[in-house]
Protein backbone atom coordinates (compact mmCIF):
# COMPACT_ATOMS: atom_id res chain seq x y z
CA UNK A 1 0.00 0.00 0.00
CA UNK A 2 1.48 3.65 -0.87
CA UNK A 3 0.65 6.73 1.02
CA UNK A 4 1.64 10.50 0.68
CA UNK A 5 4.74 9.71 1.75
CA UNK A 6 5.47 8.84 -2.04
CA UNK A 7 3.09 8.59 -5.13
CA UNK A 8 -0.28 8.02 -2.93
CA UNK A 9 -3.10 9.94 -2.78
CA UNK A 10 -4.02 9.34 1.01
CA UNK A 11 -2.26 10.34 4.30
CA UNK A 12 0.13 7.14 5.97
CA UNK A 13 -2.99 7.30 8.70
CA UNK A 14 -6.07 7.53 6.04
CA UNK A 15 -4.78 4.52 4.52
CA UNK A 16 -4.56 2.28 7.37
CA UNK A 17 -7.80 3.76 8.69
CA UNK A 18 -9.29 2.59 4.63
CA UNK A 19 -7.59 -0.83 5.87
CA UNK A 20 -8.73 -1.40 8.83
CA UNK A 21 -12.47 -0.17 7.45
CA UNK A 22 -12.55 -2.93 5.02
CA UNK A 23 -11.66 -5.88 7.89
CA UNK A 24 -7.82 -6.47 7.23
CA UNK A 25 -6.28 -7.42 10.47
CA UNK A 26 -2.44 -7.62 9.22
CA UNK A 27 -0.95 -4.76 7.25
CA UNK A 28 2.10 -3.33 5.46
CA UNK A 29 2.71 0.45 4.07
CA UNK A 30 5.25 0.33 1.44
CA UNK A 31 6.05 3.37 -0.23
CA UNK A 32 8.61 4.30 -2.74
CA UNK A 33 12.10 4.16 -1.67
CA UNK A 34 10.93 5.92 1.91
CA UNK A 35 9.93 4.50 5.46
CA UNK A 36 9.03 8.21 6.28
CA UNK A 37 4.91 7.17 6.67
CA UNK A 38 5.85 3.58 8.93
CA UNK A 39 5.92 5.79 12.07
CA UNK A 40 2.05 6.69 11.92
CA UNK A 41 1.01 4.21 9.87
CA UNK A 42 2.13 2.12 13.07
CA UNK A 43 0.70 3.97 15.75
CA UNK A 44 -2.48 3.95 13.79
CA UNK A 45 -2.73 0.25 13.03
CA UNK A 46 -1.74 -0.48 16.67
CA UNK A 47 -5.11 1.58 17.96
CA UNK A 48 -6.81 -1.14 15.54
CA UNK A 49 -5.11 -3.71 17.25
CA UNK A 50 -3.77 -4.83 13.85
CA UNK A 51 -0.47 -6.46 12.91
CA UNK A 52 1.80 -3.94 11.35
CA UNK A 53 4.30 -5.20 8.79
CA UNK A 54 7.19 -2.36 8.47
CA UNK A 55 7.84 -2.17 4.03
CA UNK A 56 9.52 -0.30 1.67
CA UNK A 57 9.62 -0.83 -2.10
CA UNK A 58 12.56 0.10 -3.62
CA UNK A 59 12.99 0.85 -7.32
CA UNK A 60 16.27 -1.34 -9.12
CA UNK A 61 17.85 -3.12 -11.88
CA UNK A 62 18.88 -6.78 -13.05
CA UNK A 63 20.36 -7.04 -16.22
CA UNK A 64 19.35 -3.79 -17.88
CA UNK A 65 15.75 -4.61 -16.45
CA UNK A 66 13.26 -2.52 -13.88
CA UNK A 67 12.07 -4.65 -11.48
CA UNK A 68 10.32 -3.60 -7.97
CA UNK A 69 11.64 -4.83 -4.86
CA UNK A 70 8.97 -4.97 -1.52
CA UNK A 71 11.18 -5.04 1.72
CA UNK A 72 9.57 -6.26 4.65
CA UNK A 73 10.57 -6.45 8.51
CA UNK A 74 13.79 -4.35 8.54
CA UNK A 75 15.01 -2.04 11.26
CA UNK A 76 13.71 1.49 9.56
CA UNK A 77 16.49 3.48 11.40
CA UNK A 78 19.49 1.15 10.14
CA UNK A 79 21.72 3.92 9.02
CA UNK A 80 23.00 2.08 6.48
CA UNK A 81 19.08 1.60 4.89
CA UNK A 82 18.34 4.99 5.74
CA UNK A 83 21.39 6.56 3.74
CA UNK A 84 20.93 4.37 0.71
CA UNK A 85 16.89 5.46 0.41
CA UNK A 86 18.07 9.35 1.18
CA UNK A 87 20.16 8.42 -1.83
CA UNK A 88 17.10 7.10 -3.57
CA UNK A 89 14.78 9.99 -2.78
CA UNK A 90 17.81 12.46 -4.23
CA UNK A 91 17.99 10.77 -7.74
CA UNK A 92 13.83 10.95 -7.80
CA UNK A 93 14.44 14.51 -6.83
CA UNK A 94 16.74 15.02 -9.40
CA UNK A 95 14.70 13.04 -12.37
CA UNK A 96 11.75 14.93 -11.36
CA UNK A 97 13.86 18.34 -11.39
CA UNK A 98 14.69 17.11 -15.46
CA UNK A 99 11.29 16.45 -16.10
CA UNK A 100 10.17 20.02 -15.29
CA UNK A 101 13.27 21.85 -16.96
CA UNK A 102 12.27 19.93 -20.11
CA UNK A 103 8.70 20.30 -20.00
CA UNK A 104 9.46 24.15 -19.70
CA UNK A 105 11.54 24.18 -22.51
CA UNK A 106 8.59 22.51 -24.82
CA UNK A 107 5.59 24.98 -23.35
CA UNK A 108 4.15 22.29 -21.51
CA UNK A 109 4.55 23.64 -17.78
CA UNK A 110 5.11 27.71 -17.62
CA UNK A 111 8.69 29.25 -17.08
CA UNK A 112 7.94 30.13 -13.36
CA UNK A 113 6.82 26.32 -12.73
CA UNK A 114 8.76 24.49 -9.76
CA UNK A 115 8.44 21.37 -7.81
CA UNK A 116 6.82 21.06 -4.35
CA UNK A 117 9.96 21.51 -1.78
CA UNK A 118 11.16 18.13 -0.89
CA UNK A 119 9.63 17.54 2.49
CA UNK A 120 11.82 15.40 4.93
CA UNK A 121 12.25 11.83 4.30
CA UNK A 122 9.37 12.03 1.41
CA UNK A 123 9.79 11.01 -2.33
CA UNK A 124 9.11 13.88 -5.18
CA UNK A 125 7.39 11.47 -7.79
CA UNK A 126 5.58 11.65 -11.43
CA UNK A 127 2.09 12.11 -9.39
CA UNK A 128 3.53 15.31 -8.79
CA UNK A 129 4.54 16.60 -11.73
CA UNK A 130 1.36 14.89 -13.40
CA UNK A 131 -0.63 17.47 -11.29
CA UNK A 132 2.04 20.54 -12.43
CA UNK A 133 0.57 19.44 -15.93
CA UNK A 134 -2.94 19.67 -14.81
CA UNK A 135 -2.47 23.06 -13.22
CA UNK A 136 -1.08 24.12 -16.24
CA UNK A 137 -3.63 22.88 -18.51
CA UNK A 138 -1.62 21.01 -20.02
CA UNK A 139 -3.47 17.74 -19.26
CA UNK A 140 -6.73 17.17 -18.64
CA UNK A 141 -6.41 14.65 -15.78
CA UNK A 142 -3.65 12.23 -14.38
CA UNK A 143 -4.34 9.66 -16.70
CA UNK A 144 -3.71 12.03 -19.68
CA UNK A 145 -0.37 13.41 -18.08
CA UNK A 146 1.62 10.53 -17.90
CA UNK A 147 0.20 8.82 -20.86
CA UNK A 148 2.09 12.03 -23.31
CA UNK A 149 4.50 13.37 -20.88
CA UNK A 150 5.80 10.62 -18.14
CA UNK A 151 6.00 7.23 -19.62
CA UNK A 152 8.90 5.59 -21.38
CA UNK A 153 8.23 6.60 -25.35
CA UNK A 154 6.78 9.71 -24.36
CA UNK A 155 8.50 13.23 -25.92
CA UNK A 156 10.53 14.28 -22.72
CA UNK A 157 10.61 11.08 -20.84
CA UNK A 158 13.61 10.64 -18.60
CA UNK A 159 14.68 7.57 -17.88
CA UNK A 160 14.97 6.63 -14.27
CA UNK A 161 18.11 6.06 -12.57
CA UNK A 162 18.02 2.79 -10.30
CA UNK A 163 20.51 1.27 -7.79
CA UNK A 164 21.32 -2.69 -8.66
CA UNK A 165 19.25 -5.68 -7.64
CA UNK A 166 22.10 -6.67 -5.51
CA UNK A 167 22.64 -3.52 -3.35
CA UNK A 168 19.32 -3.61 -2.67
CA UNK A 169 19.26 -7.00 -1.25
CA UNK A 170 22.44 -6.19 0.53
CA UNK A 171 21.28 -3.43 2.56
CA UNK A 172 17.65 -5.16 3.13
CA UNK A 173 19.21 -8.13 4.78
CA UNK A 174 21.96 -6.09 6.59
CA UNK A 175 19.04 -4.38 8.28
CA UNK A 176 17.45 -7.43 9.08
CA UNK A 177 14.56 -7.66 6.20
CA UNK A 178 13.71 -9.51 3.70
CA UNK A 179 13.03 -8.66 -0.20
CA UNK A 180 10.10 -9.97 -2.34
CA UNK A 181 9.97 -9.34 -6.06
CA UNK A 182 6.70 -7.11 -6.76
CA UNK A 183 4.42 -8.20 -9.07
CA UNK A 184 6.38 -9.63 -11.55
CA UNK A 185 3.72 -10.23 -14.42
CA UNK A 186 4.00 -10.93 -18.06
CA UNK A 187 6.95 -8.36 -18.28
CA UNK A 188 9.75 -10.01 -15.89
CA UNK A 189 12.30 -11.77 -18.01
CA UNK A 190 12.61 -15.22 -16.35
CA UNK A 191 16.73 -14.86 -16.01
CA UNK A 192 15.72 -11.65 -14.64
CA UNK A 193 13.80 -13.70 -11.37
CA UNK A 194 16.65 -16.45 -11.38
CA UNK A 195 19.52 -13.50 -11.02
CA UNK A 196 17.59 -11.94 -8.21
CA UNK A 197 16.86 -15.24 -6.72
CA UNK A 198 20.91 -15.90 -6.97
CA UNK A 199 21.31 -12.59 -5.37
CA UNK A 200 19.57 -13.79 -2.22
CA UNK A 201 15.82 -12.90 -2.98
CA UNK A 202 13.87 -14.16 -0.32
CA UNK A 203 9.74 -14.09 -1.97
CA UNK A 204 7.96 -13.14 -4.62
CA UNK A 205 4.66 -11.14 -4.98
CA UNK A 206 1.64 -13.77 -5.96
CA UNK A 207 -1.53 -12.08 -5.04
CA UNK A 208 -1.42 -8.25 -7.10
CA UNK A 209 -4.37 -6.88 -9.36
CA UNK A 210 -2.28 -7.65 -12.35
CA UNK A 211 -2.08 -11.40 -11.95
CA UNK A 212 -4.53 -13.54 -13.59
CA UNK A 213 -4.96 -16.90 -12.44
CA UNK A 214 -1.64 -18.61 -14.27
CA UNK A 215 0.26 -15.83 -13.32
CA UNK A 216 -0.42 -16.71 -9.97
CA UNK A 217 -0.24 -20.46 -10.30
CA UNK A 218 3.05 -20.27 -11.94
CA UNK A 219 4.68 -17.69 -9.04
CA UNK A 220 3.25 -20.12 -6.91
CA UNK A 221 4.97 -23.15 -8.26
CA UNK A 222 8.46 -21.15 -8.84
CA UNK A 223 8.66 -19.71 -5.24
CA UNK A 224 7.72 -23.35 -4.11
CA UNK A 225 11.14 -24.47 -6.39
CA UNK A 226 13.20 -22.17 -5.41
CA UNK A 227 11.95 -22.52 -1.26
CA UNK A 228 10.80 -18.77 -1.61
CA UNK A 229 8.32 -17.46 0.28
CA UNK A 230 5.07 -16.21 -1.29
CA UNK A 231 3.32 -12.70 -0.36
CA UNK A 232 0.36 -10.32 -2.00
CA UNK A 233 -1.24 -7.48 -1.80
CA UNK A 234 -3.80 -4.61 -3.37
CA UNK A 235 -0.70 -2.38 -4.55
CA UNK A 236 -3.19 0.58 -3.09
CA UNK A 237 -2.68 4.17 -3.83
CA UNK A 238 -5.77 5.74 -3.89
CA UNK A 239 -6.46 5.83 -7.28
CA UNK A 240 -9.20 3.99 -9.80
CA UNK A 241 -6.23 2.68 -12.49
CA UNK A 242 -3.40 1.93 -10.66
CA UNK A 243 -4.42 -0.50 -7.24
CA UNK A 244 -8.07 0.44 -7.30
CA UNK A 245 -10.11 2.85 -4.61
CA UNK A 246 -10.93 0.34 -2.02
CA UNK A 247 -8.64 -2.11 0.22
CA UNK A 248 -9.30 -5.75 0.92
CA UNK A 249 -10.08 -7.37 -2.69
CA UNK A 250 -6.30 -8.83 -2.59
CA UNK A 251 -5.09 -10.31 0.12
CA UNK A 252 -3.40 -13.57 1.21
CA UNK A 253 -3.05 -15.61 4.08
CA UNK A 254 0.59 -14.62 5.90
CA UNK A 255 3.19 -17.36 5.69
CA UNK A 256 4.96 -17.98 9.50
CA UNK A 257 8.05 -15.98 8.19
CA UNK A 258 5.64 -12.79 7.52
CA UNK A 259 3.82 -13.59 10.91
CA UNK A 260 6.83 -13.90 12.43
CA UNK A 261 8.28 -10.51 11.56
CA UNK A 262 5.01 -8.53 12.01
CA UNK A 263 4.46 -6.51 15.06
CA UNK A 264 1.40 -5.86 17.60
CA UNK A 265 2.64 -3.08 19.79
Amino acid sequence: MHSTASDGRLSPEGVIILANKAGLDMVSLTDHDTVSGLPVARKTAFSFGMRFLAGCEVSAKVVDTEVHLLSYGFDAENEALASFLLKQQERRTDRAAEFVERLKKSGDLPGSAKLPVPVAGKSIARPHIAKMLIDARSATDFADAFKRFLIPGSKHFVPKPLPEGQDVVDVVHAAGGVVVLAHPGHQTPHAVVLQLIKAGLDGVEVIHPSHDMSLNTYYRNLAAQYSLMVTGGSDFHGQPKHGGLSLGDYWINPGPEILKMARTQ
